[in-house]
C-alpha cells in the first residue's frame, strides 16, 4: 500500500502532467466505490481547471477550486495511470477516471478496495506533515493511550494520518523502540525520540523515492528501507530482523529496539 512518502512523490510527478489543464469529465466505472453520484460529479467539474493535488493522510486530492476536491485512496492494490484517451479501455479493473483535453488519469484495483470520494469532510486527526502535529499533541495522544501498543499507535489514521505499516518499522528502529512497547511504559525522552524519527524517516524516504523513481506515480518503492525490507536478514547494524505479525501487520524489527512493557 502506498503510503506518506510514496504519495508525497505520486503528488508532484501527476501535478507536473496535468497542471493548468481543463477537465473534459469525470467517469465512474464502479459506481459502488466512488461516493457520489456520476451526474453531480459530471455537473460540478466539466470544463474546470486542476488547481493542485494535495495529500491527507492515504488519499490524494485533486482541487478544482470552490471546495470541488475529488479524494481517491488507493487503498492496498490501486493503481494510478495517465494515458491517452484512447487507451483508457484496455486498462484493467477500472474505478473511476478524469479526462483532460489529451489525456485521462485512471484509477484501477484489481481488488476493488480503492475508494474516491468527493468533497471530503474535513478530518480532525492531524496529518504527520501538517503544523497541528506537534510534539505536544503527540505526548498528550500518546500518554491518553497507556495501554496501547506503540505500532498500533502510530498506524492509527485516527491519531495520526499518513503512517503505515512499512513506514512505522521504520520509524520504530530509528527510535530503537520495540513495536512491542506499550505506550505507558515509553519514558518520555524515547517518545521525543520516536516524535522526532516520524520527521525524519518520512522525509528521507521522499528523498531516496525521488532518487530510484523520480517519475513514478503508481506502486511502491521498498528497496533502500532498513528493516522493513524483504531483502535484508540484519540491520545495517548487524542485529538480525525478526518477521512476526503485531497490531495485525507483518512486523520488521530488531534485537537492538527496548522493551517497554
Amino acid at each position: 500500500m502506498p503510503e506518506l512518502p510514496d504519495l508525497e512523490v505520486f503528488k508532484s510527478n501527476i501535478f507536473d502532467r496535468l497542471s493548468s489543464k481543463r477537465l473534459v469529465g469525470p467517469e465512474v466505472f464502479n459506481p459502488q466505490k466512488v461516493r457520489a453520484p456520476a451526474a453531480i460529479l459530471a455537473q460540478e467539474l466539466a470544463g474546470l481547471d486542476l488547481l493542485r493535488i494535495e495529500r491527507l493522510g492515504k488519499e490524494l486530492l485533486f482541487d478544482f477550486g470552490g471546495h470541488r476536491v475529488v479524494a481517491a485512496h488507493l487503498m492496498l492494490n490501486g493503481e494510478i495511470a495517465i494515458v491517452p484517451q484512447e487507451a483508457v479501455g484496455a486498462i484493467r479493473f477500472k474505478i473511476f477516471a478524469l479526462h483532460f483535453a489529451n489525456e485521462s488519469v485512471v484509477f484501477s484495483d484489481r481488488g476493488a478496495l480503492c475508494t474516491i470520494r468527493y468533497r471530503p469532510p474535513a478530518d480532525r486527526a492531524p496529518d504527520a506533515f501538517a503544523p497541528a502535529f506537534t510534539w505536544e499533541y503527540f505526548l498528550r495522544a500518546a500518554r491518553g493511550r497507556p495501554g496501547m501498543n506503540v505500532k498500533a499507535f502510530l498506524i492509527d489514521q485516527k491519531i495520526i494520518k499518513g503512517i503505515g505499516n512499512a513506514y512505522a518499522d521504520e520509524i520504530l528502529w530509528a527510535a530503537r523502540v520495540s513495536p512491542h512497547s506499550l505506550l505507558g511504559k515509553i519514558p518520555e525522552d524515547r517518545l521525543r525520540a520516536l516524535y522526532d524519527a516520524i520527521g525524519v524517516v518520512l522525509h528521507d524516504a521522499i528523498a531516496s523515492i525521488k532518487q530510484i523513481a523520480p517519475d513514478i506515480i503508481t506502486g511502491e518503492e521498498r528497496g533502500f528501507l532498513k528493516v522493513h525490507n524483504k531483502a535484508l536478514k540484519k540491520t545495517e547494524t548487524g542485529y538480525p530482523i525478526t518477521v512476526e505479525r503485531i497490531a495485525s501487520k507483518i512486523t520488521y524489527y530488531s534485537g537492538e529496539q527496548v522493551l517497554y512493557s
